[in-house]
């Protein structure tokens, strides 16, 4: 069940996230639509092929409908940096918690490093490139 969901979250997560991005920059709904279910779709067979092959139709089936719907809202937003940002912090934090799953499946809950946990230093890191786009660019 853990692995229908990771192949499932990261399938939706990718192409939603380069669906709104690449509909912003492309300007162009049919390319950037393809593109983003594209990927989507062989993040989500790529990552539950090693589970089975209902988890990699299920990555498969996210990554077609998160690149739809990235593509649809990117299309018809008006601050494309102030969505970008957003999306790019959700994001992050699916991952953050996607990454604690996989440790509490696979048993290893130890913490790595002197900085602490590496999915704390992922996401800091990453929020404070999100903040940089939204505070400086717009």
């Amino acid at each position: 069940m853990a692995g229908m969901m990771i192949a499932m979250t990261l399938g939706m997560m990718t192409s939603l996230t380069t669906g709104t991005i690449l509909a912003i920059l492309m300007n162009d709904l049919v390319t950037s639509t393809i593109i983003s279910i594209l990927l989507g779709m062989l993040v989500g067979y790529w990552t539950g092929k090693w589970i089975s092959l209902m988890a990699s139709m299920d990555g498969m089936l996210a990554g077609i409908m998160g690149g739809m719907m990235g593509t649809m809202l990117g299309a018809m937003i008006t601050k494309p940096i102030t969505i970008v940002a957003f999306v790019d912090v959700i994001f992050l934090f699916i991952v953050l918690v996607l990454n604690q799953l996989i440790r509490e499946e696979s048993g290893n809950k130890k913490i790595i490093g002197r900085l602490g946990n590496d999915s704390f230093v992922t996401i800091v890191i990453g929020t404070a490139i999100a903040g940089f786009l939204f505070l400086y660019i717009e």
